[in-house]
């Protein structure tokens, strides 16, 4: 019989960890006649747990002149800081009454992000650990932090 080549190998590999994931998807439906919800079973609820969204940034790392508690009075122009942290990746959620225009720098990189918000949609930011500047522009607006779930 001759030897595997390395494409071979990858190739059976990944199709004994599929295998893998249907029989333990099957073994932990949390004995459910039917599931409606996807998010019930054992394994998907681990795998969110494992590779979910990015926690969000503490509270206490965000600054601005704009800040009123939770809300940025923004007029023109205003520059939201988040503070560098131990955490490698964190979400800033922005909700604004009106459209904005939004400018930070993405994530591990020095690419600078642009993008237009609509008015009342959350768009959530990802941080790294070195922090950021994210320079919010409107005529007249009021931001929520955290977006719509505070």
């Amino acid at each position: 019989m001759p030897a595997l080549t390395r494409g071979q190998k990858i190739l059976a590999a990944v199709a004994l960890l599929i295998v893998a994931l249907y029989v333990t998807g099957v073994a932990t439906q949390d004995d459910q006649q039917s599931m409606a919800d996807p998010a019930d079973n054992g394994l998907v609820r681990t795998l969110g747990d494992w590779f979910g969204s990015p926690d969000p940034v503490d509270p206490a790392d965000l600054a601005a002149p704009c800040r009123t508690g939770d809300t940025l009075a923004v007029e023109g122009s205003c520059v939201l800081t988040v503070a560098p942290a131990d955490a490698d990746l964190r979400e800033v959620a922005l909700r604004a009454d009106t459209a904005l225009h939004l400018h930070t720098r993405a994530p591990h990189d020095d690419t600078a992000l642009d993008r237009d918000v609509p008015a009342g949609e959350t768009i959530k930011v990802a941080v790294d650990g070195d922090g950021v500047d994210i320079t919010l522009t409107c005529d007249k607006c009021s931001v929520t932090l955290g977006g719509s779930d505070g």
